[in-house]
């Protein structure tokens, strides 16, 4: 799963200049997949799946449990899933494109907010957080710290679950709406199995099918939030380079979204083209073509 992603990853930033794939910001997604991949090794090394008596720095379970699997994996993505939303919300509520200062505001605050968790998660003592438990060769947390975890995440949910209501009746371009209920129930479902698996179970890794059950939510939910945003630009990048420019920047003029999308400064003068008058489509069923089956819209278009 992650290798296909890092295929995909190499492609997306080989072609980073077409307008699609640029405005859903390649390089961010990049941090997704670290964060994914972050995730992965911290979910194997404390989740019971390794030995870890063999490594020093696997017993360090301060480093794979705070900064692996909390910090950089599951805070870092689930925080992406949230600003994703919160840039949506700025660029169809408000009207403004999220880029420069509050872009970088946005991420700023959620990049010190996850450093300040793991500056102190490290200097509490312990037996407060995490340690390694020789006898069962496992990482082993404590029960109030797991708690709070699991609160930061459920805070996550909740900012997400407020902007996906703000945005309820907002219209938009492309799949957005897609992108924004998939972030919503990915979060929900990721929240709720690791509330169940630590909380119920004070030592989850010793059963297999619940430990193998968080794994798998954990990461493909992370990956169907990655291919969300990215599969459309990707593919239409790959097969329909030329069409899916000119759609894509034709609906960004009927919809009077050039300049949120800033699509006219960027664009580069010797790929303008005389683009495709296409008929009027109704918003909602523009949409669901749009997000599912882009060589459908071709052919109609051409028809």
């Amino acid at each position: 799963m992650y290798f296909f992603e890092f295929i995909a990853l190499c492609y997306q930033l080989r072609n980073r200049d077409y307008l699609p794939l640029r405005v859903k910001n390649v390089p961010v997604m990049c941090s997704l997949y670290v964060g994914g991949v972050s995730w992965l090794l911290g979910d194997i090394f404390t989740g019971g799946l390794v030995h870890l008596g063999q490594s020093p720095v696997l017993r360090n379970c301060k480093f794979t449990a705070i900064w692996l699997r909390i910090c950089i994996g599951a805070y870092y993505v689930t925080s992406l899933f949230a600003l994703r939303c919160y840039s949506l919300y700025y660029v169809f509520c408000k009207g403004k494109a999220f880029r420069g200062r509050v872009m970088l505001i946005s991420l700023g605050v959620a990049g010190l907010s996850i450093v300040a968790f793991g500056g102190v998660s490290m200097v509490l003592p312990t037996r407060m957080t995490v340690w390694y438990e020789e006898i069962l060769d496992m990482c082993n947390y404590n029960h109030t710290y797991v708690l709070c975890v699991l609160l930061v995440i459920w805070a996550i949910w909740a900012y997400t679950a407020v902007m996906t209501w703000k945005m309820r009746k907002i219209p938009f371009c492309f799949n957005e709406r897609v992108e924004i209920f998939t972030s919503f129930g990915i979060l929900l479902v990721v929240s709720l199995l690791n509330s169940v698996c630590l909380l119920v179970f004070s030592v989850y890794p010793a059963y297999l099918g619940w430990r193998t059950a968080l794994l798998y939510t954990n990461h493909v939910g992370a990956s169907i939030g990655y291919w969300v945003v990215m599969w459309e630009p990707t593919y239409a990048c790959m097969f329909h380079r030329d069409e899916y420019l000119q759609y894509w920047i034709n609906i960004l003029k009927e919809d009077q979204m050039e300049r949120e999308y800033e699509y006219s400064t960027n664009l580069n003068p010797e790929t303008t083209m005389d683009l495709i008058e296409y008929p009027e489509i109704p918003f909602k069923e523009r949409s669901t073509l749009g997000s599912t089956t882009i060589s459908d819209i071709y052919t109609a278009n051409v028809q």
